[in-house]
């Protein structure tokens, strides 16, 4: 736990002397930002082109998250799918929308984009203290 407070505590440094010593417009200094100030999920695995949630206990909803999460960018939900090789893709979107009414991801249906919002961040969290302490 205290090393996750001292790489958190870096991150947000970086990401602030990038946004006050760069000469770049506010948009892109803060595209630079959000990706230095990525969070870092211990039970999300990334690959080559691939991520995987290590807890296969995790419920879909939580996977989809916790996936989401590990994106500065929103991800295209094609690619979410195959991170999570789930088999319904019907069932899937379904559960997509649903996480976007209870306005935990934003789910843009015409770029097929998923982008995690603040309560969705906040769930997170709690899933990865909860998994921490299993």
């Amino acid at each position: 736990m205290d090393a996750t407070l001292v790489v958190s505590a870096c991150n947000w440094i970086m990401a602030e002397l990038v946004r006050v010593f760069h000469n770049l417009p506010v948009k892109e200094a803060q595209r630079l930002v959000d990706a230095l100030a990525e969070r870092t999920i211990p039970i999300v695995w990334e690959g080559e082109n691939v991520k995987r949630v290590l807890n296969d206990r995790l419920s879909l909803r939580d996977k989809i998250l916790m996936l989401t999460a590990s994106c500065p960018e929103p991800v295209d939900s094609d690619d979410l799918l195959r991170w999570i090789e789930y088999n319904n893709k019907s069932y899937f979107l379904l559960t997509l929308r649903k996480l976007h009414k209870g306005r935990l991801i934003e789910f843009n249906t015409q770029k097929n984009s998923v982008a995690l919002l603040p309560p969705g961040a906040k769930k997170v969290a709690e899933l990865i203290v909860t998994d921490q302490n299993s």
